[in-house]
């Protein structure tokens, strides 16, 4: 037997991940590559958060980290 879910549907669709775990997230991916990281933004459309850090040690290269905003899975990065 299915035990039924405590959340309704409403409630399981909301945000888990909140901006400064995003912002955790996507920094503890970026040192895997870069030593200086400093965060730039954080934005959220409901179901993605979009962190921009600029990383190295050149002015302007900044990387863009997409985390899933239910998970904290990391969906992808642009540079």
């Amino acid at each position: 037997m299915k035990k039924p879910s405590r959340l309704t549907d409403s409630q399981s669709d909301e945000i888990k991940i909140d901006n400064n775990k995003a912002i955790a997230i996507a920094r503890k991916f970026l040192e895997q590559y870069h030593s200086s990281i400093i965060f730039k933004s954080a934005d959220s459309d409901g179901n993605v958060w979009m962190i921009s850090m600029e990383v190295g040690l050149l002015d302007g290269d900044i990387i863009t980290v997409a985390v899933d905003a239910k998970t904290g899975k990391i969906l992808g990065y642009s540079h």
